[in-house]
């Protein structure tokens, strides 16, 4: 027996219009990158995190909570992913030509399909590279899923780019694996502790 179900058709038609979307968004250069500030415990500006959002010719600003995971299951995630990063590095090199905000860092999130990619480390240095950014300002935030498969891999990776200068967030610890176990493992400089967790 076959049954329609016309609330699934309507998923499978949405996903589908995303996917067209996100398509021409790549080609149109429709995303931009909004800056969330990140502050110490004075409250003095350190750094931001770099949020990309869809600037959508019909609907407008379109959060990341939309498209994201839509970008991952279709494959898109990898260009958008390296437009982010170089984006970042653009901002980083702006940056560093002002005193007033020279020492600040930018962190960038990375998806477990871009890390897993065979030359993350290549192409992350080539970036760095080619636009002149400090890999001392640059900081590459991960999820758990990351730690899920590979991790002997996963830390590798993490060390070649530390190596260079970079630094590594955790984001989101506690919703996934949070394994403490693999925080003694990892060389990360940051953990962003889930709000669950906070409240």
């Amino acid at each position: 027996f076959l049954f329609f179900d016309p609330e699934m058709q309507a998923e499978v038609a949405a996903r589908a219009v995303i996917d067209n979307d996100l398509h021409h968004a790549i080609r149109q250069k429709e995303f931009t990158l909004y800056y969330q500030a990140q502050v110490d415990g004075s409250g003095r500006l350190t750094g931001a995190e770099a949020l990309i959002r869809w600037q959508h010719p019909t609907r407008g600003l379109v959060s990341p909570a939309e498209f994201i995971a839509q970008a991952e299951a279709n494959g898109i995630i990898q260009p958008m992913g390296r437009w982010v990063l170089e984006s970042a590095c653009e901002q980083l090199v702006a940056w560093a030509a002002r005193p007033e905000t020279e020492s600040l860092t930018l962190s960038v999130n990375i998806s477990a399909a871009q890390f897993r990619s065979p030359d993350f480390v290549e192409h992350i240095l080539r970036t760095i590279a080619a636009t002149g950014a400090n890999p001392k300002r640059l900081k590459l935030e991960v999820t758990e899923s990351l730690l899920l498969n590979n991790v002997d891999e996963v830390i590798g990776k993490m060390v070649a780019l530390k190596a260079r200068g970079l630094g590594f967030s955790l984001d989101d610890f506690g919703t996934g694996y949070s394994s403490l176990a693999y925080l003694k493992l990892l060389p990360l400089d940051q953990i962003k502790i889930d709000r669950s967790f906070v409240r």
